[in-house]
């Protein structure tokens, strides 16, 4: 009877000892979610893009939300205050009542995106219309589904030109609140001589980075990632080129 117990417990023992070499291993080898960060720049952390843009698809967080926001979700429209015709274009579940996911025909943004005359939305002192490519976009962005989705952009803040870098991004996100008859702050950014002008008072970069005395931009809208920022300020150092 003893020679069993005693065997019993060695045996117990070295299960014992097992199991705690193996919780040592795995603890030293385990990798912890809050080390794997993405970095600010647009690009994912640790050498790649872990999310990386679909040049096929649309995405809602970095092309329709900024679009909607800049050039309809504006005081005296559809931001949270006004909602005219109480409909509110500031977020994701207010946008979605007038879109029909995955038909773009049966959804009521695209007949006001279409409306002429005195109904013409965006109305010409907020900057007037969508540009027929915003329009389609929009409408490829219903047809794909209507997600709430986003991705990680690529991007290199050493390559920048005004055509393919600074002025989309300036549509996107400025343009909407930054044209028309009465732009705000009497701030237009539509043509490269308004653009310029701003980038090189520094009153461009001060309103992206919400420094001297400015109000951080996009207005009522996520910052742009850190790349975007220093391609715009690339730009600038190069001295704002129309090129």
């Amino acid at each position: 009877m003893c020679t069993f117990v005693y065997y019993n417990l060695q045996v117990m023992k070295k299960l014992i000892f097992a199991f705690i070499a193996i919780t040592s291993i795995l603890a030293a080898c385990q990798h912890h979610p809050d080390e794997v960060l993405v970095d600010s720049t647009g690009n994912g952390g640790g050498g790649g893009n872990p999310d990386p843009c679909d040049p096929d698809s649309v995405y809602f967080a970095q092309s329709i939300l900024p679009l909607l926001v800049s050039g309809c979700a504006q005081p005296n429209c559809h931001d949270a205050i006004t909602h005219e015709n109480d409909i509110r274009l500031y977020d994701y579940s207010h946008i979605m009542e007038i879109v029909d996911a995955g038909n773009p025909n049966n959804s009521e943004i695209m007949d006001v995106l279409y409306e002429t005359g005195n109904d013409l939305m965006p109305p010409v002192d907020a900057g007037g219309p969508f540009t027929q490519d915003q329009k389609d976009m929009i409408a490829l962005w219903i047809s794909q589904g209507a997600l709430n989705n986003s991705c990680t952009p690529d991007c290199d803040p050493t390559a920048f030109t005004f055509s393919a870098t600074i002025l989309p991004m300036i549509d996107n996100y400025c343009t909407g609140c930054h044209s028309g008859s009465n732009p705000d702050g009497g701030v237009a950014l539509v043509t490269y001589a308004d653009i310029s002008a701003a980038a090189l008072d520094g009153s461009l970069m001060s309103s992206l980075l919400g420094t001297n005395n400015y109000i951080a931009m996009p207005y009522n809208s996520n910052s742009l990632v850190q790349c975007k920022i220093d391609q715009v300020q690339a730009w600038i150092d190069a001295g704002a080129p129309n090129n």
